[in-house]
């Protein structure tokens, strides 16, 4: 009766090397997207959060807004911009409509946030 290895082969160890080497070439060929997609979310979230917190400030103090719109840099450099205004809301005179833009630029291509509320006095 021959006797069996208790091994493994050089050539099954190349083949599992192999193997491992194009998993993780494939991995590491997502890093980069997956890291301007991280980009993105982020500055969509805080994008949303000064949106959310201008919006709460205008909401609080219950006074009527000017159509034409006001404009701020909430992180104090260009690098986004802050828009807001009111507006009347069509058949009812008391309701004003609240709007907040926040704009930013991404990869050359610019991005927005809009929300928009009723304010009644």
């Amino acid at each position: 009766m021959p006797k069996r290895s208790s091994g493994l082969s050089m050539l099954e160890v190349v083949v599992a090397f192999g193997v491992l080497a194009a998993a993780l070439l494939a991995l590491l060929g997502c890093m980069p997207a997956a890291a301007r997609l991280q980009k993105c979310s982020t500055l969509s979230t805080q994008a949303l959060y000064l949106a959310e917190q201008k919006m709460d400030f205008l909401l609080k103090q219950g006074q009527r807004l000017a159509n034409t719109p006001e404009s701020d840099h909430p992180l104090g450099d260009l690098s986004m911009s802050r828009q807001w205004r009111g507006g009347p809301v069509p058949g009812c005179p008391d309701v004003q409509r609240v709007e907040v833009v926040l704009t930013w630029m991404e990869q050359g291509r610019p991005h927005q946030v809009r929300l928009e509320s009723a304010l009644v006095p």
